[in-house]
């Protein structure tokens, strides 16, 4: 079988030419295959307008294609024996191989070449729906009671001792045969560690229900011991007396840090506050050109002079209060004036 090409349909001009296709496509024999004619084609009209090819559907049988490899390995392999018949056991198919030889090699090593070929067919029929084993001479029959009387011999010392026991590697279908000899063991449990062909079966004390704990403290749960607890390091935590402790080393005083020197506090000052008395006498600020007073001279009666500012507000308002000055008259037609206009009279100047 190649992959996804269980079931295929080809057509030809003929059932038969159609049915050769599938085959040299498929790269099996004609009693590998089950033939199911879809259609069987026409003619036509004089054999040449409205023809139909023919349709056939090609399904491959797994028993005579497994019978066919594996009697090919055996002869490559040098060892004489045929494929006598097939047992179906659900999912499992199991080719049984009958030999010329009163004690074959591939029983030997413990079935370790038997082993390497069903391996070698599971890899060919991977797509198949079914998984196919080998046996030969009830090989497998004896090797799976041995397993199983090996499971139950394993679980009575499991629980007398309370440690796991750990099996040698083994294949898949022999583990699960260990697997299903003690699923319903009611004192020991099975899982299985290891990578490929290292993988292995180890049976351990199964977990209490009421204290969800092992039976016990060495059981192959997969936790292991913690590290003893550590001595104490003084007497008081030991519950000795000094005098039992041993000599202790004298006490040490701690050093104190040196003494900073304090700042020598600042004098205080009759001027402002915060600032050191320097000596020096303090200086007046000049008051600004706007703000400067214009001293008058004082009369005997006692009059204060007004600052400049507000002779210049008052001269302001003065000018503001004034009428406006009047607008020129009209000329005459020969450019005369018709009135007369009075000069302005001009205001004296104070000093």
């Amino acid at each position: 079988m190649r992959g996804p090409m269980s079931i295929i349909e080809k057509e030809g001009k003929t059932v038969e030419q159609a049915i050769e296709k599938g085959l040299k496509e498929m790269g099996l024999s004609r009693d590998e295959v089950q033939v199911e004619i879809v259609s069987l084609g026409s003619s036509g009209f004089l054999g040449v307008l409205g023809g139909r090819p023919a349709k056939v559907r090609l399904n491959v049988q797994v028993q005579p294609r497994v019978k066919r490899i594996v009697e090919t390995i055996l002869a490559k392999m040098g060892f004489p024996g045929t494929v006598r018949s097939f047992s179906e056991d659900g999912g499992r198919l199991t080719a049984l191989i009958e030999s010329e030889l009163g004690e074959n090699p591939l029983q030997a090593n413990n079935g370790a070449a038997l082993d390497a070929m069903e391996y070698l067919i599971g890899k060919i029929f991977h797509e198949s729906e079914q998984d196919i084993h080998l046996d030969i001479g009830g090989f497998r029959q004896s090797q799976g009671n041995h397993l199983k009387t090996l499971a139950l011999e394993l679980a009575r010392k499991v629980k007398e001792t309370g440690q796991e026991q750990k099996l040698a590697p083994m294949p898949p279908h022999q583990r699960k045969v260990i697997h299903k000899a003690l699923e319903n063991h009611p004192d020991v449990r099975t899982f299985a560690v290891g990578e490929g062909d290292r993988r292995r079966v180890i049976i351990a004390p199964r977990q209490s229900p009421s204290t969800g704990s092992a039976s016990s403290p060495q059981a192959g749960s997969g936790h292991r011991p913690g590290p003893a607890p550590r001595p104490p390091d003084t007497a008081r935590h030991s519950g000795q007396t000094p005098r039992q402790a041993g000599p202790q080393a004298p006490h040490k005083p701690r050093p104190q840090p040196e003494a900073k020197p304090q700042p020598e506090p600042r004098q205080k000052t009759t001027g402002k506050p915060g600032r050191r008395d320097s000596g020096r006498k303090p200086q007046v600020k000049p008051p600004r050109p706007q703000e400067r007073q214009e001293q008058a001279p004082r009369s005997g009666m006692g009059q204060a002079s007004r600052p400049v500012k507000t002779q210049e507000r008052a001269e302001s308002a003065r000018q503001a209060a004034a009428p406006p000055p009047q607008a020129a008259p009209p000329l005459s037609p020969g450019g005369q004036e018709t009135g007369f206009v009075p000069r302005s009279k001009k205001k004296p100047r104070r000093s």
